[in-house]
């Protein structure tokens, strides 16, 4: 009885030769959850897995860096077997069904769209999965995944005015943004890597992933100032392909 998550994209803003951008695998005994669909997360996930053993879809905003891929999804499940493959449940924020939507209106054919919103709660093989409204210009829900006394907790896209509290209070796997560093000018709507350490710290989380790497950036320094803001919890960066089993 397991919960596990593999980064399947870690970098932000757009993927590049060594990271895809946002996405990650989630699995639950055995079932496995898509959580966001960033560029280049598709050829990392057929690495791990056959398409069609994908369960489930969650998209945490509208973003292109976190949800390009889906429509790698879509077309796989519609045209890439003898026959369409049955559509699997897609949740995300209304705003971002519809994007989806307007863009590919024949979704509906390989998903079954189901609109999520903040402070809702969904079930996934056992698992109870939460959302939470996070600081984003659109709408963007952070996830905590709980299942038999663990906890995941992921970010999304946001700056410090959310409910981290609520998000990763005691999480044994936070994998936090941190798109900017101390020296930078603050980016709206994202952390710097001292904010992700000094939430993670005050959630008492048991272990913090830095994610969302900007290209082209010192990511040694923005693991520095998170752990230095962490304290004693172990802080690492993500790497795409990285298996963590809670």
């Amino acid at each position: 009885m397991t919960l596990a998550v593999t980064i399947l994209g870690s970098s932000g803003i757009y993927g590049t030769p060594t990271r895809a951008a946002s996405g990650y695998l989630v699995e639950v005994d055995g079932s496995r959850l898509c959580l966001d669909a960033g560029a280049g997360t598709w050829r990392n996930l057929l690495t791990l897995a056959d398409y069609p053993s994908i369960a489930g879809i969650v998209l945490t905003h509208r973003h292109p860096d976190h949800t390009t891929d889906v429509f790698q999804a879509l077309h796989a499940r519609h045209y890439g077997q003898t026959e369409p493959l049955s559509p699997i449940p897609l949740w995300a924020p209304e705003e971002t069904i519809e994007v989806l939507q307007g863009y590919a209106p024949e979704i509906s054919k390989s998903f079954d769209l189901r609109a999520i919103t903040e402070g809702e709660s969904i079930e996934f093989n056992g698992a109870s999965l939460s959302f939470v409204r996070m600081a984003h210009p659109p709408v963007t829900l952070g996830v905590r995944i709980e299942h038999l006394g663990k906890v995941f907790a992921y970010s999304a896209d946001s700056g410090l005015d959310a409910d981290f509290e609520t998000l990763a209070r005691d999480a044994d796997l936070f994998v936090c943004e941190a798109t900017f560093q101390d020296a930078d000018d603050p980016w709206p709507g994202h952390l710097s890597a001292s904010q992700a350490g000094g939430l993670a710290a005050k959630a008492d989380v048991a272990r913090l992933v830095i994610t969302h790497l900007p290209p082209g950036r010192d990511h040694e320094r923005t693991l520095a100032e998170a752990q230095e803001a962490a304290g004693s919890i172990a802080v690492e960066l993500a790497e795409d392909l990285r298996r963590f089993e809670l």
